[in-house]
């Protein structure tokens, strides 16, 4: 699986489309979802992000309950696909029990975290204390 890129301006439909190919690999492949790292810049755009992927996985499924709209994604997965409708709700359904059953590889945050995660895991490599602390007000590092 090669990196996709998405770089578009704010309220372009960034989430929509990152969050419509997320559904589309685990539709596909439904543990490709321990594979993907999805990030934002925002803790609110990883929320919605996040948000939005299980709610659409869940309606395609058919198991958001009161929900009477088609996901929007679903036309396009079936022509995607070549399948039934009711082909691609079973595929979804099993991608989102595979996700919520193994939570911890459902991989969105924002960059700062990413980040954040990387140098905890190679803290002592970069020579750095494991406790250290995150310092974002810069006048206090610059004084």
């Amino acid at each position: 699986m090669r990196a996709r890129i998405l770089n578009a301006s704010a309220g372009s439909g960034k989430t929509y489309q990152l969050a419509y190919k997320y559904v589309r690999d685990v539709v596909e492949q439904p543990t490709l979802y321990r594979h993907i790292l999805a990030v934002t810049f925002t803790n609110k755009a990883t929320e919605e992000m996040k948000t939005r992927i299980i709610h659409e996985l869940a309606v395609i499924a058919g198991l958001e309950k009161g929900w009477t709209k088609e996901s929007p994604y679903a036309g396009e997965l079936t022509a995607t696909f070549g399948c039934t409708r009711e082909e691609l709700g079973e595929a979804a359904a099993r991608a989102l029990r595979d996700l919520l059953y193994d939570f911890n590889f459902f991989s969105v945050s924002t960059i700062d975290s990413f980040f954040q995660t990387i140098l905890r895991s190679f803290a002592r490599e970069a020579e750095v204390s494991g406790n250290y602390e995150l310092e974002l007000n810069d006048e206090a590092i610059i004084a």
